[in-house]
């Protein structure tokens, strides 16, 4: 019995560490195709410092960090979850027009840092670190500083 116990316990720590060791640094050629295209797309200029895959059970986020500090984070499907500057502008073709309309509108000597996609919401922060809550159809929901 007690063999038996020792032998289920190193099959678990022995299935954790693999799990683990899965988790790290990988290869821009690794992420999903819908994420490379996005990239090349949107941020063909940016150099990749490196990308960090994250496996939780069957999914699998990855984070791309640029040479500059912006990161790009993507779910396991390869769409963009978060763009973040850092504090600088980031390229908004990307996001939805109304959106930007917007904020070119009514922050027009703003720029976009960050943009976080959740459900049915779009985070925007600007430049001077106002967040602005969009749902889907790019619609103002609310405003925080």
């Amino acid at each position: 019995m007690k063999k038996q116990i020792l032998t289920l316990a190193a099959a678990i720590l022995l299935s954790g560490a693999a799990a683990f060791a899965q988790n790290g640094m990988t290869k821009f050629e690794q992420l999903p195709a819908k994420s490379q295209e996005f990239i090349k797309t949107y941020f063909k200029d940016y150099k990749v410092s490196y990308i960090l895959a994250d496996r939780e059970f069957a999914d699998v986020d990855y984070k791309v960090r640029f040479e500059d500090g912006t990161e790009i984070e993507f779910n396991a499907k390869g769409e963009w979850t978060d763009v973040s500057g850092k504090q600088k502008c980031i390229p908004t073709d990307f996001i939805l027009t109304e959106i930007t309309e917007y904020v070119n509108t009514v922050h027009k000597d703003l720029c976009i840092t960050d943009v976080e996609r959740e459900f049915n919401r779009i985070t925007v922060e600007l430049s001077n670190n106002l967040e602005i809550e969009f749902n889907s159809k790019g619609k103002v929901i609310s405003y925080d500083d």
